[in-house]
């Protein structure tokens, strides 16, 4: 009994190595995860979850000195392979809509490995009457649930609005193809060539398009005009900060989710994140649009060049 109890011990020290490894890996890769994403929401989950997983890498120090061990790490492959394949994606996809839905994808298989690992590790120490080990690693073990069902909400968010502007970008194309038809078939029955131009061009219009706003007044505007209001995600801000930002419309979001903040607040942390606002002032049929997504001024200034060219 005694040789199986000291086998089972090696197990967990071997299984906290591991673990201890796959955190240090993981506080080198977030960062770069944190910076590939477009979304506002998943790049601070990612810095967000950077902050918990030092906390993590302390609390296995923790574990360590609890049980008279030095703290010490094992090369864990698992973790390696999984920050590799992130690494992959950011390499291989630049569509922002795809990268995020595939960093998501990642970050969310290294939450599951480490999940595994953790209850693995709990149940042996508690196994040794290791209470006070199981306790911190049960800690930890929340912390990885909760970034889960957190990467979780986001995916299903982004992949809704992609969902949604994709249609609309159909609907919008599909619209000026009706018009070009249009014009030409008034071209051929004799109608004015201008006339059927002037459709052809209105047919280019807002409708469907995004644009990224930067100035306060006319996001104060845009949004006031549609009825919505200066919010924040409830939960994701701490003292000092209100978090993450969020246009609230009548209807749409979620009494439970977001919560009304000035103006002045909103804007404040909107410039301080540099950060731009994609909107959509039309549909395709020509109502009014409720679009909108927070992201980096630098990712504003890539996306609105192309656009200028186009409607040239």
């Amino acid at each position: 009994m005694a040789k199986k109890m000291e086998g089972l011990q090696q197990l967990l020290v071997e299984d906290l190595q591991d673990l201890f490894d796959a955190e240090k890996q993981l506080v080198r890769a977030l960062p770069k995860m944190a910076k590939s994403a477009s979304d506002e929401e998943l790049a601070n989950a990612f810095r967000e979850h950077l902050e918990v997983t030092r906390g993590q890498v302390q609390r296995l120090e923790q574990v360590f000195e609890s049980m008279d061990m030095r703290a010490k790490s094992k090369p864990c492959h698992g973790m390696k392979g999984l920050v590799e394949e992130g690494q992959e994606i950011m390499q291989e996809h630049d569509e922002e809509m795809v990268l995020d839905a595939g960093l998501i994808g990642a970050a969310r298989k290294v939450e599951h490995y480490e999940m595994a690992g953790y209850e693995s590790a709990r149940m042996l120490a508690q196994q040794l009457g290791m209470r006070d080990v199981a306790q911190l690693l049960q800690e930890t073990l929340r912390e990885e649930m909760e970034t889960d069902r957190l990467l979780t909400t986001i995916s299903k968010r982004l992949l809704k609005e992609g969902m949604a502007q994709q249609r609309s970008m159909q609907q919008e194309s599909a619209r000026q193809a009706s018009g070009q038809r249009q014009s030409k078939s008034s071209g051929r029955s004799g109608n004015s060539q201008s006339r059927g131009s002037s459709r052809g061009n209105s047919g280019g219009s807002r409708g469907g398009s995004a644009q990224p706003l930067t100035d306060h007044e006319q996001i104060q505007q845009w949004v006031e005009e549609r009825g919505g209001t200066p919010s924040c995600v409830r939960g994701t801000g701490n003292k000092g900060d209100i978090g993450m930002l969020r246009i609230d419309f009548p209807g749409f979001s979620g009494e439970k989710s977001l919560e009304p903040i000035s103006w002045d607040d909103w804007f404040e942390k909107f410039d301080e994140q540099n950060l731009a606002l994609i909107v959509q002032d039309k549909t395709a049929r020509g109502q009014k649009s409720n679009f909108n997504k927070l992201i980096s001024r630098e990712g504003a200034s890539g996306r609105s060049r192309p656009k200028a060219k186009a409607a040239r």
